[in-house]
């Protein structure tokens, strides 16, 4: 009921193309998921910046907060890998909402993260933070994001994104593949995340890593002056492209719409491509 009241607020009220955001957005503070979910679908970020309803739980984001969590409490000592276990188990179930697109997903994704909690072990660095938020300012952007874990080793510093997706380390070709260019891609939030670091240290890390927990794949990242210029010029475009945005179209596609985006209970487009 609170999300069909919320759909038809929304359905009274789209956006306009002669409407001015831009002083609403100026007021904002960043987030890499902020600028991704504009990436994603103009309308799904009107919904929830603009219009500020709440979304439902879905699957994929509800399991990533659930094996973030119990990943932080192992890096800050709180909890054995046999303790995560039994958390994993008991509390699957009440933590991972939402419909898995089918049961091979599903079980994939299940018996993933049980693998690897069964088998974790630390970091190869000394831990500076865990889950550590940072507030900071980028270009003269406003700024907030959580690093996963920051590490330490020989006096240089180390960022770690854990990942329920499977990427692929990086190839030797010499022209990028995909899987290089989906590296790259999820690689900006770090090089963004480097900025806060800069900050506080002095400098910037050595290198930037993704702990792909499903797979036990660990993928370390050389820190690259150019690729941090480049994330930091992606960052302020994408940011004057949502703040230049008045008609917000959605981008409709089948599988992003089903089990990826929170906002499908308010979506009048995403009703009208379930219905045809």
């Amino acid at each position: 009921e609170p999300y069909r009241r919320q759909r038809q607020m929304c359905i009274r009220d789209r956006p306009m193309g002669e409407v001015n955001y831009a002083p609403l957005i100026d007021d904002m503070v960043w987030s890499y998921s902020r600028i991704k979910a504009f990436e994603d679908c103009p309308y799904r970020w009107y919904l929830k910046y603009i219009k500020k309803f709440h979304g439902k739980d879905m699957f994929f984001s509800s399991y990533g907060t659930f094996m973030h969590k119990l990943i932080e409490l192992y890096h800050k000592g709180e909890k054995t890998p046999r303790q995560l276990v039994d958390m994993y188990l008991q509390d699957f179930k009440t933590e991972v909402v939402g419909r898995a697109p089918n049961r091979k997903v599903f079980s994939s994704y299940f018996t993933g993260g049980l693998q690897y909690l069964k088998t974790l072990q630390p970091f190869p660095y000394d831990v500076v933070g865990v889950e550590k938020k940072v507030d900071f300012v980028v270009n003269g952007i406003p700024f907030v994001g959580y690093i996963d874990f920051l590490g330490r080793k020989d006096d240089d510093l180390y960022v770690v994104d854990n990942k329920s997706r499977i990427l692929k380390p990086r190839s030797s070709r010499a022209k990028p593949t995909k899987a290089d260019e989906e590296l790259d891609a999820y690689l900006r939030q770090l090089y963004i995340y480097s900025a806060a670091v800069e900050e506080e240290y002095g400098k910037t890390p050595k290198s930037l890593c993704f702990n792909c927990f499903r797979d036990k794949l660990f993928i370390i990242e050389p820190f690259k002056e150019q690729a941090y210029a480049e994330s930091k010029e992606w960052l302020a475009k994408s940011i004057g492209k949502i703040r230049e945005e008045s008609d917000f179209k959605p981008s409709v596609e089948f599988f992003k719409c089903t089990h990826l985006c929170e906002m499908q209970d308010m979506c009048e487009y995403y009703e009208l491509m379930r219905k045809r």
